[in-house]
């Protein structure tokens, strides 16, 4: 008996896919599948390009203050940096803030999707420096306008850097003083170092530059006594001596009599 061979036409005809209902479904899902893939990639892409336009909505500031105007700095703030979320730049705002007046430390941080939060810390001013300036607790010179001091403080004078030794000089100067009802008002150090204190009284201690307290505690121990010497107020005390004093006194006034 022959066997046939197939021909190329037959083998080609047996070889083409068959369109079954399940073939033809499997297509359809697929299909879909992309145009749901496809449309969701236009709309995240849309979404983010919104979001790259999305301006800062919201400024917060935070902190606890006496001198700073939370309100005024908070539309400061916004007046200079109005922009979007990805553009605005922390490292600016924190710059710009830094600079305004009472600014100790401050912290920025972006929130999404539109929020700035701002956490100031105000400097906490302890004494005059140098007429124009200011120090802190921790002996930092700041500028920072003198006619919003809410209180009056002591004023410091001297050369650069020695800043923190005259506010430690100068608590060292007054706890002692304060015992002994005594206020020290004014605090002077020269390039030698050597120290000078006004007292609220109008008293000046010459203190030179060695035994600082002793010689203050030796001011209080004889104050007693030089202040009955004579009737006159006394202007300066001075305490450079290893023993003893030398005080000076303001000179009397004389009034004319009128004529009769």
């Amino acid at each position: 008996m022959a066997i046939k061979k197939p021909t190329m036409s037959n083998l080609r005809a047996s070889q083409k896919t068959k369109f079954t209902p399940a073939f033809v479904a499997g297509v359809l899902f697929f299909l879909c599948s992309l145009s749901v893939v496809v449309w969701c990639g236009v709309k995240v892409a849309d979404y983010v390009q919104d979001q790259q336009n999305a301006p800062i909505q919201q400024v917060q500031v935070y902190g606890q203050f006496a001198h700073i105007e939370a309100k005024q700095l908070h539309q400061r703030v916004t007046e200079e940096f109005v922009g979007n979320f990805f553009n605005v730049q922390v490292a600016d705002i924190q710059q710009f803030v830094q600079q305004q007046p009472w600014v100790s430390q401050v912290a920025v941080r972006k929130q999404w999707p539109g929020k700035l939060l701002i956490v100031v810390t105000e400097h906490s001013p302890v004494a005059i420096w140098n007429t124009n300036f200011l120090l802190n607790k921790r002996g930092e010179v700041f500028k920072a306008p003198l006619e919003e001091l809410s209180q009056p403080l002591p004023k410091l004078n001297g050369p650069d850097g020695v800043e923190q030794d005259a506010l430690k000089m100068f608590s060292q100067l007054q706890a002692l003083l304060a015992l002994h009802q005594f206020q020290a008002e004014t605090l002077t150090v020269n390039e030698r170092l050597a120290w000078e204190v006004k007292l609220s009284n109008g008293i000046s201690l010459k203190l030179g530059r060695e035994d600082t307290l002793k010689r203050v505690q030796r001011f209080i121990d004889l104050y007693p006594v030089i202040s009955k010497q004579k009737p006159e107020a006394i202007e300066q005390v001075d305490l450079r001596y290893d023993t003893g004093l030398a005080v000076r006194y303001a000179q009397p006034v004389i009034t004319e009599k009128s004529k009769a």
